[in-house]
């Protein structure tokens, strides 16, 4: 089956103009596929957030709840979406918890978002900028057996700048905590 042949007319560049100011990212997604620019070859770059994965309480007892937290450092100029953007067509940041057996997350809590107007758009972003922190509580089972237990998780983001969001980055992380006897 033959391809069909796209025909670019100043028209279609013009309603192309006008879309990149009502929504940036879509158009400007669509302007590089219409002359073959592969925006993940274009996004290749994309800025990496500094994550340090602690525990509040290191040592704790089965049968209670620990604090688990994730600090996060975006390079000067970058932000991230927050969990719950405003448009649901932006990738949220996420944190995502995978227990072993005997650990169970009971809460996941997020900063407060800031407000980030991007030149062009119609409402302001829910942002996360500079440093910030997510934290989790886990519950340990009293039928956890002593010493040490590790907690995956993975860290789900797509960093921004004033003018381009790069493609969303899945980092893994992980927690170590040791129960005692």
């Amino acid at each position: 089956m033959a391809a069909a042949a796209l025909h670019v007319t100043p028209a279609l560049v013009a309603e192309l103009t006008v879309m990149l100011h009502r929504r940036q990212s879509v158009a400007l997604l669509a302007i590089a596929l219409l002359v073959g620019v592969s925006p993940l070859r274009a996004q290749t770059r994309a800025p990496k957030a500094e994550l340090a994965a602690t525990v509040e309480t290191a040592r704790i007892r089965a049968g209670r709840p620990a604090t688990l937290a994730l600090k996060v450092t975006l390079a000067p100029g970058v932000h991230v979406q927050s969990n719950k953007p405003r448009d649901p067509a932006f990738f949220p940041t996420a944190l995502v918890i995978t227990p072993p057996a005997g650990v169970t997350v009971t809460t996941t809590k997020y900063p407060p978002a800031v407000d980030f107007t991007q030149e062009g758009g119609d409402a302001p972003l829910a942002v996360f900028e500079k440093t910030f922190t997510v934290t989790a509580t886990v519950s340990v089972a009293a039928s956890v057996k002593p010493g040490e237990v590790v907690i995956p998780g993975r860290f789900d983001y797509q960093a921004c700048d004033d003018k381009v969001c790069y493609r969303p980055i899945k980092t893994d992380v992980q927690w170590t905590l040791t129960v005692a006897p």
